[in-house]
């Protein structure tokens, strides 16, 4: 009588076989889920910059960085709003993949965050204010700066290099996406002024 079931050995076979594919496709599929985050980032982030633009052409400005007393700056998950209210150039303000949770949860180990939406600044900021020299002149000579936290969760404000998916999708860096050249002067000098 001959046995017609596995042997141990052609079992193991197997067993190594789907590991070994397991390997390979799980890693895939984490990378495939970042970088439609990232596409999800930058697409939102254009969609921004659109309505900021339909926003600048009706009002000849763009939302200010500033409550309306131009006392204190506007939250960052207010200062979009504009661009949904009174007039919806956007239907919502979209909130940043990136940063999980409700306000006030953290990013990392060393951060909270109170908002789940994009970074804005407008130009007046990125030369005022007083943390404005770690941005350098490619984001404090532009109308507006759009900041995601990147793959990397952490909010750096320019503090570093921008997101770039050539030097691995886990890289660090913020992902930011500048409005045209300001018109404002922006040198060195009118920082914290």
């Amino acid at each position: 009588m001959i046995n017609k079931a596995f042997t141990l050995i052609e079992l193991l076979i197997v067993v190594a076989i789907i590991g070994i594919l397991a390997a390979i496709a799980v890693p895939n599929f984490l990378n495939a889920q970042l970088r439609a985050k990232i596409a999800n980032a930058v697409s939102d982030m254009r969609s921004i910059d659109t309505a900021l633009e339909m926003y600048k052409l009706d009002k000849n400005i763009y939302p200010p960085w500033q409550d309306a007393n131009g006392t204190n700056r506007n939250p960052v998950n207010r200062r979009l709003v504009p661009l949904t209210t009174p007039i919806a150039y956007m239907s919502s303000v979209p909130q940043d993949p990136f940063i999980y949770g409700p306000p006030g949860t953290r990013v990392d180990e060393n951060q909270h965050v109170a908002y789940v939406t994009y970074d804005y600044v407008d130009a007046w900021a990125l030369v005022h204010f007083s943390g404005a020299t770690m941005l350098g002149n490619s984001f404090r000579c532009s109308e507006w700066r759009i900041a995601s936290a990147g793959p990397d969760g952490t909010m750096t404000f320019g503090s570093v290099p921008s997101f770039d998916a050539t030097n691995g999708l886990k890289s660090w860096g913020d992902i930011v996406r500048t409005g045209p050249r300001t018109s404002v002067p922006c040198d060195d000098s009118l920082v914290g002024k």
